[in-house]
């Protein structure tokens, strides 16, 4: 008697945990989507596409979700229908416990905008992708000259990602221009002179040097003292002056401020943000040997 109750007992249980189960199934079935939250994020504010043209783009492939079933909503094939664009980068979609659907948006970033010698003008994004022209609120530097989409691709895009990165050098370089697919000149919007970077092998540490002497250099000498200041070899920094109708200008190797007057550039607003831990600056001077082209 006892052994039958206990298995009336058991069945009861289980028939009661069946049907419990089978309700908050079906009552997570029916959940529906209450809204939807769309969020593009641009932190440089350089992105070519905002929360109107995705829901415009939304609407172009009726992609309706409000109100819809939660288990109807395919979300992977919501973040492949969007990175379709070609100013996507990456869609990130889900859930929250009260049914609402959030879309993260990251979009491609603009970080030139290449007119070659040959071919129809793009624009190029920090990871070298080719993106289409369209519309831009911000500044972007200019690369101009002798660009095959290889060295675009495989150069320039470093290049641009290293000057994007500095709040200095994104407000001040406004062109890059290009010799024989690999000689990368650069112009900026507060001087005269071109400076020489050759391939930009170790940009880097040529920005270094190059600021370190604007601030410690070129305010004593003056800006207009040189047409051109190459750092393109290795622990020098180098000016050329205009030559004046001579067959050759005169080339210059310039000292680089000490170690102690570099540590005073804290207090410069021209090179505010220059992080902690940079290259350590060489003194050089006409006596150096052969540098290194870089």
């Amino acid at each position: 008697m006892k052994t039958a109750f206990k298995i009336l007992m058991i069945l009861v249980v289980a028939g009661f945990l069946v049907w419990s189960f089978g309700g908050f199934d079906k009552k997570a079935d029916d959940r529906t989507c209450k809204d939807v939250k769309l969020v593009v994020e641009d932190s440089l504010s350089l992105g070519m596409i905002n929360d109107e043209e995705v829901l415009a783009i939304m609407k172009a492939n009726k992609m309706s979700f409000k109100g819809k079933k939660l288990i109807d909503i395919n979300l992977v094939e919501i973040e492949r229908t969007l990175s379709k664009s070609p100013y996507i980068d990456t869609v990130t979609c889900s859930f929250n416990a009260s049914g609402v659907l959030l879309m993260k948006v990251l979009p491609k970033i603009p970080a030139l905008y290449v007119i070659p010698n040959r071919g129809e003008p793009y624009f190029l994004d920090r990871k070298g992708a080719d993106m289409p022209v369209g519309n831009l609120s911000g500044n972007l530097c200019v690369a101009t000259g002798d660009i095959s989409k290889k060295f675009a691709h495989e150069r320039l895009a470093s290049v641009a990602r290293c000057l994007q990165d500095s709040a200095f050098w994104r407000a001040q370089v406004q062109q890059i221009d290009v010799v024989n697919d690999h000689d990368i000149r650069m112009y900026t919007r507060f001087a005269n002179h071109v400076i020489l970077l050759g391939e930009a092998n170790d940009l880097p540490d040529q920005l270094w040097r190059l600021r370190v002497f604007y601030a410690k250099g070129l305010t004593e000498i003056g800006w207009d003292k040189y047409e051109a200041i190459d750092v393109s070899f290795a622990g020098i920094v180098i000016g050329r002056k205009p030559d004046d109708g001579k067959r050759n200008a005169e080339l210059e190797p310039l000292l680089l401020p000490t170690q102690d007057a570099v540590q005073s550039l804290d207090t410069l607003n021209a090179v505010q943000g220059i992080q902690s831990a940079q290259p350590s600056v060489p003194t050089t001077s006409a006596s150096a040997p052969t540098p290194q082209k870089q």
